[in-house]
């Protein structure tokens, strides 16, 4: 789906499709913009994201799915929702008989599973299997 150009962050691994999507990477994760929220101790990394938080946690906005009693704070959650509860959306391996329903999962089956990606700890032997388990660990091992 995104091939071709890739706009490579020159701090971390991190490649883009579209340079906004650099720049907003760039200004959420290395320059360290935050946009607090004024009502609770929620912290967004950009503004967008705020105001998106407020509908959904301080107006009590919701999105309902026509189809059955779930509610969604956020719209793509419903049109997820909607994708894999109702229209039995799933992302096969071209690997193996894996099927996940959402792409982000299958990403980190190939990832995982095919490719043998591993993010080693620094400070003992550990490799998790995905860099947000990495986090856990150090933070429950490393800095309790």
């Amino acid at each position: 789906k995104h091939e071709g150009v890739r706009y490579p962050c020159d701090q971390c691994d991190y490649k883009a499709t579209l340079p906004t999507h650099l720049k907003r990477h760039k200004e959420s994760k290395h320059e360290g913009s935050q946009y607090p929220c004024d009502q609770c101790d929620h912290v967004s990394s950009q503004l967008s994201y705020l105001k998106k938080h407020k509908k959904a946690k301080h107006e009590g906005v919701r999105y309902k799915c026509d189809l059955c009693d779930y509610e969604a704070n956020y719209q793509p959650n419903l049109k997820r929702h909607k994708e894999v509860i109702h229209d039995g959306v799933r992302y096969s391996c071209d690997q193996c008989s894996y099927t996940a329903t959402y792409p982000g999962h299958l990403l980190n089956h190939k990832n995982t599973v095919h490719r043998g990606v591993r993010y080693p700890c620094d400070q003992c032997d550990y490799k998790a299997t995905q860099h947000s388990n990495l986090k856990k660990h150090i933070a429950s091992m490393h800095e309790g």
